[in-house]
């Protein structure tokens, strides 16, 4: 499954999307993107499944393919 991480270095700070990991499932990508965003001291790091991202607005090109609904 592939998840989005998003992280920031100081409280109070917005988070910002530093990446992404595939992970087997929600306990493993905690490690995951706890190594492979390893270079900044997080204050938070969070990581959403992609399926879960709700898109609010925007237009996809006409060759884009469907979203995977995994």
């Amino acid at each position: 499954m592939k998840y989005e991480v998003f992280a920031r270095i100081r409280p109070g700070e917005e988070l910002i999307h530093v990446g992404n990991v595939d992970a087997p499932d929600d306990k493993i990508v905690k490690t995951y993107a706890r190594t492979t965003f390893d270079e900044e001291d997080w204050d938070r790091m969070i990581a959403v499944p992609r399926a879960e991202i709700v898109e609010v607005a925007g237009k996809q090109k006409a060759e884009s393919p469907p979203r995977s609904t995994q």
